[in-house]
C-alpha cells in the first residue's frame, strides 16, 4: 500500500494544528457524571484504545517491511504523526470535554480528531498486513476496531446531547412575573361603626 506523500503532509499539518501538551486525565471529573450515563465510559474507551494503539505503534518495525524505501519512509511518517496525536492532542481534547460536560462543540472537536486518527490507523494496519508481520497487523487492527467503536459511541452521545438541547430551546419560556401585579391589592377599610354625633337639644324657654 502506497500512501501519497501529499496526504501525509496534510495529515501531519492537521495533527500539528490540534496538538498541545497535555497528560491523560486519571479519571473523568465528577461533573461529567451528571450529564449522561455513558460519557465516562466512552472517554475511558477512547483513552484505552489510544494508549493501546500508541504502544503497538511503537512496536512496529517498518524498516523491515517488504516495501521500497520511499514507501517505508512515508509509512513511518504516518506512524510518528499518529503517536504525536495520541500523546498530545487526544488527551487535551478529552480534558476539554470533561471540563465542560454537555458541550457539543468540544465533544465534536474530539470526534473530528478521532475520525482522522482512525482513518490513518486503519490504513497503517492494512499496510502492516500487506508488508509486515502478522504479529504487527493483529494488534494494530484490533486497536483500529476499538477506536472505531469508541468514536461511534461518541457520535451517538453528541447526537443525543444536541437533541436534548434543541428540545430545551423549543420549550415555551414562562413570562416574567410582574412584581407589582403579583402583590395582593391593598384594601381600604372604612370604619362605619362609629356612633353618629348626637344633636344638641334646644335650651328650654323660661315661662313668662
Amino acid at each position: 500500500m502506497k500512501v501519497p506523500l501529499a496526504v501525509i503532509v496534510l495529515f501531519s499539518l492537521g495533527l500539528a494544528a490540534q496538538t498541545r501538551p497535555a497528560a491523560y486525565p486519571a479519571t473523568p471529573t465528577q461533573a461529567s457524571q451528571t450529564v449522561g450515563p455513558n460519557l465516562n465510559a466512552i472517554l475511558a474507551d477512547i483513552q484505552h484504545a489510544a494508549l493501546s494503539a500508541n504502544s503497538d505503534l511503537g512496536k512496529l518495525r517498518i524498516e523491515k517491511w517488504k516495501a521500497d524505501n520511499a514507501q517505508k519512509q512515508q509509512m513511518q511518517q504516518v506512524a510518528d504523526s499518529l503517536q504525536r496525536n495520541i500523546n498530545a492532542a487526544i488527551p487535551g481534547l478529552i480534558s476539554d470535554v470533561q471540563a465542560s460536560p454537555g458541550s457539543v462543540s468540544r465533544a465534536f472537536k474530539l470526534y473530528h480528531n478521532l475520525n482522522v486518527v482512525y482513518e490513518f490507523l486503519n490504513s497503517l494496519a492494512d499496510a502492516a498486513g500487506a508488508f509486515g508481520k502478522k504479529e504487527e497487523y493483529d494488534p494494530l487492527a484490533a486497536d483500529a476496531m476499538a477506536l472505531d467503536h469508541a468514536r461511534q459511541n461518541l457520535s451517538n452521545y453528541i447526537e443525543q446531547t444536541a437533541t436534548n438541547l434543541e428540545t430545551q430551546l423549543k420549550k415555551p419560556q414562562p413570562a416574567p412575573a410582574n412584581t407589582q401585579s403579583a402583590q395582593s391589592p391593598k384594601k381600604v377599610v372604612i370604619d362605619d361603626s362609629a356612633p353618629p354625633k348626637k344633636k344638641k337639644k334646644p335650651a328650654p324657654v323660661p315661662p313668662q
